[in-house]
């Protein structure tokens, strides 16, 4: 038996499959291209996305369940095709995984209050660059990067997924 975070890790990455020029996205990715834990743009892999789990949350409800928020990373690397600019597609990417996620196969709804889209950053400058940044205590910020003359686009988004347990058993859902 797995438990409903590892139902809900399933279901992300089976939506995630989804993302080909044939279901009507920008980009192609497809299954196969799928990865948990792996940074798919420190290894320049493409195409690919990787899921990383963040931290979750948890609070008592006052029914006698557990109510989680668990946060999660979507990091993505795709190429760039014809005369696009890099930052073009990045934001392509970004509006794919996001309708993926949240309008996507709604089998996820049977698991999860709610998921919600709570960060976005796109990825296509290089390294040797950097962003001048008042929130930055020196100054300046490193930008993320990806080789330009590989034509590399990249995205990473950042989900809150709600859903509830009964306490003290996250094998069972509770509403």
């Amino acid at each position: 038996m797995k438990t409903i975070r590892e139902q809900i890790l399933e279901r992300i990455t089976a939506q995630l499959e989804t993302i080909t020029n044939a279901n009507g996205y920008h980009n192609d990715i497809g299954p196969g291209c799928i990865y948990r834990q792996e940074s798919v743009i420190e290894q320049g892999q493409s195409p690919a996305i990787s899921v990383w789990e963040l931290s979750e949350t948890r609070e008592r409800n006052k029914y006698g369940g557990t109510k989680r928020v668990l946060t999660i990373k979507i990091e993505a690397v795709v190429p760039v095709n014809g005369n696009k600019h890099p930052a073009t597609v990045s934001n392509e990417l970004l509006g794919d995984i996001e309708k993926a996620l949240i309008m996507g196969d709604m089998s996820l709804d049977e698991l999860i209050d709610d998921i919600q889209d709570i960060a976005a950053e796109i990825s296509s400058q290089p390294i040797s660059r950097k962003l001048a940044s008042v929130a930055q205590n020196n100054g300046t910020a490193e930008i993320a990067h990806l080789p330009i003359e590989r034509k590399l686009a990249g995205a990473t988004l950042d989900f809150e997924i709600k859903y509830t347990t009964e306490w003290g058993d996250p094998y069972t859902q509770s509403m």
